[in-house]
């Protein structure tokens, strides 16, 4: 009866809540619990991959008419959040999976959306996008390796700084440029299926947090695919990747840090209240500023969530508008002439919200329950540790800052 007049739920459209519904249940039941091994072993939450799989979510960003649940990214943020209320390493798999699905589908051909896009809507495959180069660090923009026709298909040594789901997933989608004397943004994409001899990931990582990501360094040397590896035409890889691939990396990585901020804060709550003070025989939740540290907390959340929720609907609309663009056979050109639309300093924005966000929080909630949440394994601890990771997940913090800047000053953009 005391969450009668909530908004839970009601502010999402029904499809929405029901999936978010559904996730929250596996959350409960089986992510969650799995985290804490996903966290202390450091290991790829394999078992939590293929529960989202047989629940039907993974194919959030894939049309129906190819068995996705074509949800948008209005509905991905959502199940992004939720999941990373549970485990962030198994919701930072889901984004970096979803961000590559309408990029494929935007560039696949018929043949490969039966063939390739199925078993993905499905659930029964799951991809890794394989972006930044060492030598550009988190400028995703730039990029230095090139294919190069062999045989009846293309082969292409490409070194990738980070690439989660690293070994685990069964293809990578990996951007270089279309042959040696292209410029840094005229690229193709190769989609490479897990067991190319071409597949080499770079072992020994033990990050702080987000540990069971799987995010590791990869090096595709001297890797043979197929004429029919190339999705779309050479050189408008970058376009299609602006278009398609960034509005649902940023808007999922933000609602990933919303889920770790939320996920903090209900720990901290289940602490305080149950907290006694033998002295007083009060709980830490009868504490005023630690009431108001929890209000505080909310405030900073329910800001950015809706933040979030705005970016995400723009970011639907925009894909409709590059659908058109596509089919006119002018989204290429559209982008290159574009390159300061308010759009990629929206999704920029929200994304370096949504990472500050978490760590003010998390931080807060380390604050409230003292030296409980200091100790490794507890959840508080847990969050804190993945949420450091946002600002740092490229293009990091700082360099978005630099964009924005640099849009609001009238000067180039740097792949302009």
């Amino acid at each position: 009866m005391a969450n009668i007049l909530s908004l839970e739920g009601i502010a999402l459209n029904p499809v929405h809540g029901k999936l978010r519904r559904k996730v929250a249940d596996l959350g409960k039941t089986l992510i969650g619990p799995n985290a804490v091994e996903v966290d202390r072993t450091g290991s790829y939450p394999e078992a939590n991959i293929r529960a989202l799989g047989a629940a039907g979510v993974l194919g959030a960003l894939i049309p129906e008419e190819y068995g996705g649940l074509g949800v948008g990214i209005m509905g991905t943020a959502v199940l992004a959040e939720e999941i990373a209320r549970h485990c962030a390493s198994t919701a930072q798999v889901f984004c970096m999976h979803q961000c590559s699905l309408p990029l494929l589908t935007a560039l696949a051909d018929e043949k490969q959306r039966k063939t390739i896009l199925r078993p993905i809507g499905r659930g029964e495959k799951i991809c890794a996008y394989a972006n930044s180069e060492p030598g550009t660090g988190n400028k995703l923009w730039h990029m230095e390796s090139f294919a190069r026709p062999d045989q009846d298909g293309y082969v292409f040594s490409a070194r990738k700084s980070i690439v989660t789901s690293a070994g685990r997933a069964d293809y990578y989608l990996v951007p270089v440029r279309a042959d040696s004397t292209c410029g840094p943004t005229d690229l193709s994409l190769f989609l490479v299926e897990q067991g190319n001899p071409g597949i080499h990931v770079i072992a020994g990582m033990d990050p702080m947090g987000m540990r069971g990501s799987q995010s590791r360094p990869m090096h595709f040397r001297d890797c043979r695919v197929p004429q029919n590896a190339r999705f779309g035409a050479p050189k408008v890889a970058f376009s299609y990747m602006m278009a398609y691939s960034l509005p649902p990396y940023l808007v999922g990585l933000s609602a990933c840090y919303v889920g770790i901020a939320q996920s903090a804060m209900d720990a901290a709550i289940a602490h305080v209240k149950k907290r006694i003070h033998s002295d007083s025989g009060k709980s830490l939740a009868d504490i005023e500023t630690v009431q108001r540290y929890f209000g505080e907390m909310s405030l900073r959340i329910q800001q950015v969530r809706a933040a979030v929720h705005r970016i995400a609907r723009l970011s639907d609309a925009a894909q409709l508008l590059f659908n058109q663009f596509d089919s006119a056979g002018i989204l290429d050109s559209v982008v290159r002439e574009n390159p300061d639309d308010p759009l990629f300093t929206d999704l920029a924005n929200a994304k370096v919200s949504a990472c500050e966000m978490a760590v003010e929080v998390c931080h807060r909630a380390l604050q409230v329950c003292g030296g409980a949440a200091y100790i490794k394994g507890n959840p508080v601890e847990r969050s804190y540790r993945d949420a450091r990771a946002g600002s740092l997940q490229g293009p990091s913090d700082d360099t978005l800052k630099i964009l924005v800047g640099r849009h609001l000053l009238g000067l180039k953009q740097p792949w302009a």
